[in-house]
């Protein structure tokens, strides 16, 4: 009798040894909904102190970007960008440059869109426009506001409920309900 028992138990042992060495539990493969969900809120990268430069087709130094900190999120078509700084140059004569506390960077309009305490200057002139968002066309050089601006200049300040500016031509348009006060030269 002894040794059938012995036998059994040997074979269940060998049993389990071999349920247990070829048995995979698998997990599921689609996650659920809400765990997509925060996948898609998470950035694809995340930079620190970020700069970038962009050169036009003869060479000559276009565009500089900088921020504290960029997260990028390709399955938005956009970047978040902490204390963005902007310089556009147009030849050695025209350079603007905005900076703001936030910005986002929609890549496939090619518009960097400024907000907080947004300040955009002509550096040759010290003209300086304050708003609290400007919408910059990266690739037409255009800057627009739907929000109040400011602009401060040798001249006077003037305020308008919005702007559109052609950074090439150093051209700004404000509109609507536009107040202005010129300053008198000094003698």
């Amino acid at each position: 009798m002894m040794p059938r028992t012995s036998l059994q138990i040997l074979l269940i042992i060998t049993l389990g040894f071999a349920a247990s060495y070829y048995w995979v539990p698998r997990l599921t493969n689609t996650p659920d909904e809400a765990h997509s969900e925060r996948q898609k809120a998470l950035p694809k990268s995340y930079v620190v102190d970020a700069r970038s430069w962009l050169y036009d087709k003869q060479g000559a130094l276009t565009e500089i970007m900088e921020a504290e900190s960029v997260e990028d999120f390709p399955q938005r078509d956009e970047s978040l960008l902490q204390a963005p700084r902007l310089y556009s140059l147009n030849g050695d004569e025209n350079t603007w440059s905005a900076s703001a506390e936030r910005g986002r960077f929609i890549h496939s309009r090619e518009t960097l869109v400024l907000s907080e305490t947004v300040e955009m200057a002509h550096d040759q002139t010290g003209t300086l426009l304050e708003s609290e968002q400007i919408r910059i066309n990266l690739g037409k050089k255009t800057a627009r506001s739907r929000k109040p601006v400011t602009i401060t200049s040798a001249q006077g300040k003037a305020t308008a409920d919005g702007m559109v500016a052609m950074l090439p031509q150093e051209k700004v348009i404000m509109k609507p309900n536009v107040e202005s006060v010129y300053a008198t030269p000094s003698p």
